[in-house]
C-alpha cells in the first residue's frame, strides 16, 4: 500500500508491526506453494527437452539401423589397404553399395579411358593472328544420339587466336574441352583437348569414333572459319577402359565401372602390370561402433529420465534428497517400456523358431537400467555372420520396429513429449497470473487490515483521553 503510515499513534500500539506479520504469514504460505509449483513446472521443462533430445539421437541411429548395410558396412580392401583410410593411393577406387556381397578379387587395369585431342596442322605466326574477319559461330561436340554434348562459341570479327582459346575455355556450357596455344619456336598451334571418352562402337569404321571433338562452323558462311576448321585433325581419338576381374575382361566409355563386380563400383586412376587383389568385406570395427552407438543412445535416454525423476536411496535416518519430479507417471511409464522392449527375442532368420535375444548379442542390463555392451561376445556376431545381425536388428520385427515407432511417438514434433511442452509452458502462463492475483489480494487485504486497525487506533486513541482526563479531575 502507498502512502506514509503510522498505524499505532492513537492507541500506542505497534499496530504497524501487527499488520505486517498478518500479512506476511498470509502472503508467504501461498507465494511458496506458488514458487514451489514453478520450480516443478521450470524442472520438467528442462526434464522434456533434455529427454527429447536423447529420444531424437536415439531415433537417427534407429533410421540408420533400418539398412542393415548402413549400420553394418562392408568396406573394400585394394591390395590389403582400406581404400577408405587417409593416404589410400592404389591403382583404383571403390565404392561398396548396399547390395555387396563378401569375396576377393583378381583385379588388373589394362587400359584407361582417354579423351581426344584436335589441333591444327598448319602453324600460326602467333597467338594474336586473327583468326575471322567476319563474325560466326563455332559449334563443338562430342558423342552421338542421346550422349551428345555440344557447345557454342561466338566468334567475333577480328578475333585472334588468344581470343577464341579464352572464348571456348570461359563457355558457360563446355562440356570438357580445353583450348591451349603451343608454341613450337617456329609458329603457334592451336590444340583441343576434350574429356569426352569411349570407344568407337560404330560397326561403320570409316565414319571415326563419335566420341571424337567435332569442331563446325554452325552460323552463316564463313570462309575464315571454313578454313580454321580444315586446318584441324583429330592427333589422339578418344578411348575406352579396359580392366580384368579374374581373368574376365570389361569395358567402359569411362575410367568407372560400375556393377562389373554386383554392387561395387571401380574408378581407376592408373595401369597395373599385374593383378591386384580387391577384397570386400566386413568393417568390423564400424559395425561394433554402431551397435555401441545404440547402446550409448540408449543409456542417454535413460540418464537422463533418472537425472529429473530417479529418487536417491535414503539409508534410515538420512533426510531424503527427492528429485522434483519423482514418481512422475510419463517418465517411469517410459523408463519401464523401453526397459521392457530390451529383453524381447527376435527370430533367428536363418533357423525359424530359435530366438535371439540382446544378452546372446552381449547387451545387458544392469541394475539402473543402463544397457553394457560386451563386445567379445558381439566380435563374435560380427565375424561370423553379419547378415544374420544385420537381419536382427533392421528386419521385420527386429530391433527397429520394437523401438522406433515408440521413439517417434515421444520425440516427433506433436508428440508426447512436445504436448507435455505445450502443457508446461501454458501451467506456467496460469502461475504468472496466479502470482499477479496474489499481489492484488494481499494489497486489497491489507487495505482492509489497516482500515480495521485505524478504526481500532482511533477508538482506542478517544479511551485514552477520556482516561487521561478522569484522571485529572481525580488528581
Amino acid at each position: 500500500m502507498s502512502g506514509i503510515t503510522a498505524a499505532g499513534i492513537g492507541s500506542g500500539l505497534d499496530l504497524e508491526a501487527l499488520i505486517e506479520v498478518t500479512i506476511e504469514a498470509t502472503r508467504v504460505p501461498q507465494e511458496a506453494r506458488l514458487q514451489s509449483r514453478r520450480d516443478t513446472l521450470d524442472v520438467t521443462l528442462s526434464a522434456v527437452g533434455a529427454i527429447q533430445s536423447a529420444m531424437s539421437s536415439f531415433r537417427e541411429i534407429l533410421e540408420k539401423a533400418k539398412e542393415p548395410t548402413t549400420f553394418f558396412p562392408r568396406t573394400a580392401f585394394v591390395a590389403g589397404s582400406d581404400v577408405e583410410s587417409e593416404g589410400y593411393s592404389g591403382p583404383f577406387g571403390v565404392t561398396v553399395k548396399d547390395e555387396a556381397t563378401n569375396g576377393s578379387y583378381d583385379v588388373e587395369v589394362l587400359s584407361l579411358a582417354s579423351g581426344s585431342r584436335v589441333a591444327t596442322q598448319t602453324e600460326y605466326a602467333s597467338s594474336s593472328t586473327v583468326i575471322a574477319n567476319t563474325a560466326g559461330e563455332l559449334t563443338f561436340a562430342a558423342g552421338s544420339g542421346a550422349d551428345e554434348e555440344t557447345f557454342t562459341v561466338e566468334v567475333t570479327a577480328g578475333m585472334t587466336l588468344s581470343e577464341l582459346r579464352e572464348a571456348v575455355n570461359d563457355a558457360g556450357e563446355n562440356f570438357g574441352v580445353s583450348a591451349n596455344l603451343i608454341n613450337t619456336g617456329s609458329g603457334t598451334q592451336l590444340v583441343f583437348d576434350s574429356s569426352k571418352s569411349g570407344a568407337d562402337d560404330d560397326t561403320d569404321l570409316a565414319n571415326g569414333n563419335p566420341n571424337d571433338l567435332r569442331i563446325i562452323s554452325s552460323g552463316v558462311a564463313n570462309g575464315d572459319l571454313d578454313a580454321l576448321i580444315g586446318n584441324t585433325q583429330v592427333t589422339q581419338s578418344a578411348s575406352e577402359a579396359r580392366i580384368s576381374v579374374n581373368g574376365i575382361e570389361a569395358t567402359s566409355n569411362t575410367n568407372t565401372f560400375s556393377d562389373v563386380i554386383s554392387g561395387v563400383t571401380i574408378d581407376v586412376n592408373s595401369l597395373t602390370s599385374s593383378s591386384t587383389t580387391l577384397e570386400i568385406k566386413p568393417d568390423d570395427d564400424a559395425a561394433v561402433e554402431s551397435v555401441r552407438s545404440f547402446v550409448d543412445a540408449y543409456n542417454k535416454i535413460i540418464s537422463e529420465i533418472d537425472k529429473y525423476s530417479k529418487p536417491d536411496q535414503v539409508l534410515e535416518g538420512e533426510d531424503s534428497d527427492r528429485k522434483e519430479l519423482s514418481g512422475d507417471a510419463m517418465f517411469r511409464s517410459m523408463k519401464y517400456s523401453l526397459g521392457k522392449m530390451t529383453t524381447n527375442g527376435y527370430e533367428d532368420p536363418s533357423q525359424p523358431g530359435r530366438i535371439t535375444t540382446f544378452y546372446a548379442l552381449g547387451i545387458e542390463m544392469d541394475d539402473s537400467g543402463q544397457l553394457t555392451l560386451d563386445e567379445t561376445k558381439l566380435q563374435d556376431w560380427v565375424e561370423g555372420d553379419l547378415d544374420k545381425l544385420g537381419e536382427i536388428f533392421a528386419g521385420d520385427g527386429g530391433v527397429v520396429d520394437t523401438f522406433y515407432d515408440y521413439t517417434k511417438s515421444f520425440e516427433q514434433s506433436g508428440g508426447v513429449l512436445a504436448s507435455r511442452e505445450d502443457t508446461t509452458r501454458s501451467q506456467l502462463k496460469d502461475l504468472d497470473y496466479a502470482d499477479l492475483a496474489l499481489k492484488e489480494r494481499m494489497a486489497e487485504y491489507e487495505s482492509t487490515l489497516r482500515a480495521k486497525y485505524t478504526a481500532f487506533d482511533q477508538t482506542m486513541g478517544a479511551l485514552n483521553s477520556q482516561m487521561s482526563y478522569i484522571m485529572a479531575q481525580l488528581g
